[in-house]
């Protein structure tokens, strides 16, 4: 067991604390010394286990790698990576602000690794071979995380009131395509991009092994 730190603060504390801010103030107003006055303490004490403010964060994005449960070892490959994949997006919907830091780092620590195997582990049961596993497991990554990330920023959400007067406004013979898909942008909902990129990233995984 980690030992606490200055002022008797254990490393899970910290992280956890540091999640509940960033959710509360996004990435551009969290900084280590608003964290560590909700401790009462010195910004030094609060990265006395992480050494920076990159070790912080680092670890808290693993601490949101640690709520996503392990799949079924026994499920085809197929519905084991679309489990992850949905559990991903469910945890973005959970954390918005804190959820693009996994994103930014090749592996977030334990918690990423263990999660990796699972995906490594489907690609082989797939019939990939060691070289197609490495790419495809990073693209499948960058993939997931990034559609996660995008509907939570904002990117993936259903078109407001406000988006929809605006492709109305734009002159039909220069958007003739855009402005007839705009019944479909009022209808879309909730989730619908993610779940079709994800059955199309998992056919093109398919063809994949259909080319080798």
């Amino acid at each position: 067991m980690t030992r606490p730190g200055p002022k008797g603060i254990s490393p899970n504390e910290i992280v956890r604390a540091g999640i509940a801010l960033m959710e509360e103030e996004g990435a551009d107003g969290f900084s280590v010394r608003k964290l560590a006055n909700t401790f009462g303490c010195d910004p030094m004490a609060v990265l006395y286990h992480f050494k920076s403010k990159v070790g912080l964060e680092r670890a808290m994005a693993d601490a949101l790698n640690a709520e996503v449960k392990p799949v079924d070892p026994n499920a085809p490959w197929r519905e084991r990576l679309a489990d992850m994949a949905h559990q991903y997006r469910a945890l973005a919907l959970r954390y918005p602000q804190t959820f693009p830091l996994l994103t930014r780092f090749w592996m977030t620590g334990p918690s990423d690794y263990r999660h990796a195997e699972m995906v490594y582990q489907a690609l082989d049961d797939a019939g990939l071979n060691d070289q197609q596993i490495s790419t495809i497991c990073c693209g499948w990554y960058a993939s997931v995380l990034g559609l996660a990330t995008a509907e939570v920023g904002g990117m993936l959400q259903s078109a407001t009131q406000q988006d929809i007067a605006e492709v109305e406004a734009l002159p039909a013979d220069q958007f003739p395509v855009v402005k007839r898909l705009v019944p479909v942008f009022k209808t879309q909902k909730p989730g619908q991009v993610h779940a079709v990129m994800v059955e199309m990233i998992l056919d093109a995984i398919e063809q994949q092994l259909t080319a080798s």
